[in-house]
């Protein structure tokens, strides 16, 4: 039982790393992730137990990497398939590593709570100073644009728009400060990170994820009083507009006439054609930017992801593929949203579920503007996102039938 405490220690300081890895590195996610579902794996041979909890998930995601094994056999790129499909696998593994491992100790969800605002909190300060010196604290190759009027921030990351959807799963946690038995200190380190996180993600003028965090706060507001439930969104948007880049951000929304509005029609344009070829079972996992140039629009000379996970999940694993992801999702919201209310009344974890649950819906709306679950770090993110809200379903789950 020494060694299964050690490998715990072990899964746990890992679990830090690859949550700060994901503001910053592809390579430090992918260490953090390796070393967890190692332990994961020993623990399992040495207990003998490979039961795999996680169960409203369980058939769902077995069934879903089936599909995608599925894939394999209509792929026309074996290489890019099997590249992708090994990538899922390490998702689902981390996955159920840390339903496995937040179930063991109901306090590890509060030591990974703090430490992903602590980790929030210093990208956002990351964000800032590169809004002020031109570059971020731990990456100075990624700088603003020069060129850019709007002056983006991405902090470390990519781009400001996968900066943007770090920030909308985050940013609903702060709103714990709200729990009315907790700590005046632990109250003001949230406020502030909620302030800050509020700044930069207008910063990163990143409109998919204002239209999913303004969704967000209806949501949890809905849940934690519906009288100001209409309020708050409408402040937020009217400041929104009230800001002249941000009023011109949002005015362009739906502004075909705007580059990358019209750059998201190109490409939704021609991803819809390849869907009409193969509706059904998609033209193989990891392939799209293979077929896409057979199929793009003329007038389109760029190749890029689709700026619509689901639409090129579609073209990729096709409609059977994308209903089984989809349910996934379902389950999900399925099994937080019942009794929402009740479970934030049992306290700090129950805020802290309607956080997480707000924030996972913010980040699959961007989604359907965007490359979220196509960024390697952002995936990984949501999928230990995932696990947190599964856990914290289990426990309290306990306390209510308790």
């Amino acid at each position: 039982m020494n060694m299964i405490k050690k490998l715990d220690y072990i899964t746990e300081f890992f679990l830090y790393v690859l949550a700060f890895g994901v503001t910053f590195s592809n390579p430090v996610v992918e260490a953090g992730a390796g070393f967890i579902m190692l332990c994961f794996i020993i623990k399992c041979i040495a207990l003998k137990d490979f039961g795999i909890r996680a169960r409203p998930l369980t058939f769902l995601i077995i069934l879903y990497f089936a599909w995608l094994l599925c894939s394999l056999f209509y792929s026309g790129y074996h290489k890019e398939s099997s590249d992708r499909i090994l990538r899922w696998l390490r998702y689902f593994v981390l996955f159920f590593a840390l339903v496995d491992y937040f179930s063991k100790d109901k306090k590890r969800i509060d030591r990974f709570f703090w430490a992903l605002i602590a980790i929030a909190t210093f990208t956002f300060i990351s964000g800032i100073f590169q809004e002020i010196t031109g570059f971020s604290i731990l990456r100075h190759d990624r700088t603003v644009n020069k060129l850019d009027a709007i002056r983006r921030i991405s902090a470390s990351f990519v781009h400001p728009n996968d900066f943007a959807a770090y920030i909308i799963t985050v940013l609903p946690l702060t709103f714990a400060f709200l729990v009315p038995s907790l700590k005046k200190w632990k109250r003001m380190i949230l406020v502030v990170a909620c302030l800050l996180g509020f700044y930069c993600l207008f910063k990163t003028s990143s409109r998919g994820a204002w239209l999913g965090f303004l969704t967000a706060i209806i949501l949890f507001f809905t849940f934690y009083n519906k009288k100001i439930s209409i309020a708050i969104p409408i402040v937020l948007a009217a400041t929104l507009l009230a800001v002249p880049g941000g009023r011109d951000r949002f005015l362009n929304l739906f502004s075909q006439e705007h580059n990358t509005v019209w750059e998201r029609m190109q490409l939704w344009k021609g991803t819809w054609a390849m869907i009409k070829e193969h509706p059904v079972v998609g033209w193989g996992l990891n392939t799209f930017s293979r077929y896409f140039p057979l199929y793009k629009p003329a007038e389109y000379p760029d190749l890029r992801y689709t700026h619509n996970c689901y639409l090129q999940m579609w073209s990729e694993i096709g409609i059977i593929g994308l209903i089984i992801f989809v349910s996934i999702l379902v389950a999900v919201f399925a099994l937080t949203l019942r009794g929402i209310r009740k479970k934030m009344d049992t306290g700090f974890k129950g805020f802290v579920l309607a956080g997480l649950i707000c924030g996972y819906l913010a980040f699959l709306i961007q989604s359907a503007l965007d490359t979220n679950l196509y960024s390697l770090v952002l995936t990984f993110h949501f999928w230990v996102l995932t696990a947190c809200i599964v856990s914290i379903n289990a426990v309290l789950k306990e306390r209510t039938d308790a």
